[in-house]
């Protein structure tokens, strides 16, 4: 069974099924780990699941995998159906609890990499929270949390990612408006997550429009495109658009590329290079 989710995993979340049944609220932390290891050698690390609603509930967790798309549209996955896959190089205990209003359960999780195929490996560890008990009278939708841990597991040690800027394409999206696309390319065996922010600028200097890419993750061997949409009036004229890009390394990465306003085409993609 397949299903698609938002990129980012929530630390909190809160369903309400009925007016008259207690809402399920709980957390869980972290909601993503990046454990580096020695091949063969087992490492523990503890997630922890906290009730905050005011009624019982039971945790049931459970190994998911997932795939993730260039644009960030991320599918869940059955555990074991990815070539990267944590299913036999993890386990975790208990994989089921109850928890009080105000308590907090600890799932110890156990990982160990071999030392051959992917350096890098990825899964999600789901924390499915629901009551307890029902209202005998009740007979709607009933409210169930689901929470993710999301878990990669590497021999690449973070300080050996390398970032490429691979290109940033500019296309009109209304009549007032323009598109911007950074393509990131991640041509290592770890992973890293990449933010960054869009500026306009106009030829005598002046910021005119500026904004976040946002926030995620750009996997091995693996591209991830970040768009950002221009919403102001422009003038007539020629702009600089520049992309800065904060991927975890010691410099920044900026990429340029000039625009003629309106658009009669694509800009042309420029690659990025390090900032000073």
């Amino acid at each position: 069974m397949r299903r698609w989710v938002s990129t980012t995993w929530a630390v909190a979340m809160m369903v309400t099924a009925h007016p008259a049944l207690s809402s399920v609220l709980a957390q869980v932390l972290p909601s993503k780990m990046s454990v580096t290891v020695k091949a063969g050698e087992p490492v523990s690390r503890d997630v922890t699941i906290t009730n905050q609603g005011d009624a019982p509930v039971v945790v049931h967790v459970h190994l998911s995998d997932w795939t993730l798309s260039e644009s960030g549209d991320l599918e869940l996955v059955p555990a074991g159906s990815t070539p990267v896959s944590l299913q036999g190089l993890i386990s975790f205990e208990p994989s089921e609890f109850s928890l009080g209003p105000g308590e907090s359960g600890v799932v110890r999780v156990r990982l160990m990499l071999p030392t051959d195929g992917p350096a890098t490996r990825w899964s999600v560890l789901l924390s499915e929270v629901r009551p307890t008990a029902w209202p005998r009278e009740y007979r709607g939708p009933r409210a169930v949390g689901e929470l993710g841990t999301t878990i990669y597991l590497s021999r690449i040690r973070a300080e050996r990612t390398r970032a490429e800027f691979a290109a940033m394409n500019v296309t009109p999206a209304a009549d007032t408006s323009f598109s911007v696309a950074v393509h990131v390319r991640n041509p290592g065996e770890r992973h890293f997550y990449s933010s960054g922010e869009i500026a306009v600028v106009d030829t005598a200097g002046h910021v005119v429009d500026s904004g976040k890419l946002g926030t995620g993750v750009v996997l091995p061997k693996s591209q991830r495109i970040f768009t950002w949409t221009c919403d102001s009036r422009l003038a007539p004229g020629r702009y600089l658009v520049k992309a800065t890009l904060d991927t975890g390394e010691p410099e920044l990465i900026v990429g340029e590329t000039e625009v003629r306003w309106p658009l009669t085409g694509s800009a042309p993609p420029l690659a990025g290079l390090p900032s000073h």
